[in-house]
């Protein structure tokens, strides 16, 4: 009786001293896929707070955040919120291969708000995990000066054809000493000139007049920021917002293919649009960036749509995210070659 005592009390102490190890193994284990889980957030969403400064009354501020899938599973933004209702949200791609890239971009509108002022945006993630990914945005709205209208914006324009914006910039400060000292920007295909346009004890007045040649762009969304430098020590700099979508004649539609999922050394096919609003003729392609190539010769008629099939091929050594790039020239010389850019997740 003694001897069976002692050994269930034996059992149940070496239990009892397993069961410790075991929850401590999972315990550790959970707190390894919290790191994962995190580590994963902070890999695609890495920046997600900006601080515009200080700004003129009526500015509206933009801010593009990049998003980079750098794990080897697709993400998914299911949905996204502003936590103000000065706070606009463009969205690029939602759904990201590995590999690839999208911009969240915020629009704060300051018309309504003077002193600090902060906003910001939730996104919805569904895939590799849920997540909700929280971005904050802060502001020092100025009374005193007002911006009119609050962003440059030229809108759609087209190769060849420059643009011009004009904005007033009222400082209401009560000190007749206040001036603009300097004006910069990043871009040289961005000009901006500044005018006094009138000094009294109750205002004084600036006008600026920005142009824009969309020659020297890329194409697509084109942002910028002009910095006037002023006379007041205490907010000494003032930024006013640029945007633009510069966009030739010749267009790929749709201009990014997502593949899904492809084996080592399979090739998937797509039929895209090249377009213009006159005939003209494709006279060639090149492989910018990885396996892709049309499949077969193009059309060597003059018309204003070509109907291309294109072919893409996972490289047999290539795993997880996977892109390649095709541009297509034509024979409009005045017009940049067309881009296509096709996306894949590779797996055995």
């Amino acid at each position: 009786m003694d001897g069976s005592r002692g050994a269930v009390g034996v059992r149940r102490r070496q239990f009892i001293g397993v069961a410790p190890a075991i929850l401590g193994a999972l315990l550790l284990s959970g707190r390894s896929r919290a790191a994962e889980g995190e580590d994963w957030v902070e890999a695609v969403f890495p920046d997600r707070s900006h601080d515009f400064g200080t700004v003129a009354r009526g500015s509206i501020l933009r801010h593009r955040f990049r998003i980079t899938n750098r794990t080897n599973r697709e993400v998914n933004i299911t949905g996204y919120k502003p936590k103000c209702g000065c706070t606009d949200i463009t969205v690029g791609a939602q759904t990201i291969p590995p590999g690839a890239q999208t911009t969240v971009e915020a629009i704060f509108d300051t018309t309504r708000y003077h002193g600090f002022k902060s906003s910001g945006l939730t996104l919805t993630i569904d895939r590799p995990a849920l997540r909700s990914i929280d971005y904050q945005l802060t502001a020092y709205i100025q009374d005193e000066l007002v911006v009119e209208p609050g962003v440059i914006d030229f809108g759609e324009v087209r190769r060849g054809e420059p643009a011009e914006r004009v904005v007033t910039l009222r400082y209401l400060g009560g000190r007749r000493d206040w001036r603009v000292t300097d004006m910069r920007h990043e871009n040289s295909a961005l000009s901006a000139e500044l005018y006094e346009a009138s000094r009294t004890d109750a205002e004084v007045r600036y006008r600026l007049v920005a142009a824009l040649d969309p020659d020297r762009l890329e194409n697509g969304h084109y942002r910028d920021e002009i910095t006037l430098k002023t006379s007041d020590p205490e907010r000494p700099s003032l930024p006013i917002s640029v945007a633009a979508k510069v966009v030739s004649d010749i267009t790929v539609s749709p201009s990014v293919l997502n593949l899904g999922t492809l084996k080592p050394g399979q090739s998937a096919e797509r039929i895209v649009l090249i377009k213009g609003s006159q005939p003209f003729r494709i006279t060639g392609t090149r492989a910018v960036e990885g396996s892709i190539a049309p499949a077969g010769a193009p059309s060597d008629a003059s018309k204003r749509i070509h109907q291309v099939k294109v072919a893409i091929q996972a490289p047999s050594s290539a795993r997880g995210g996977y892109h390649a790039i095709l541009e297509i020239t034509t024979d409009r010389p005045d017009e940049p070659p067309a881009r296509l850019t096709a996306f894949a997740t590779v797996v055995p």
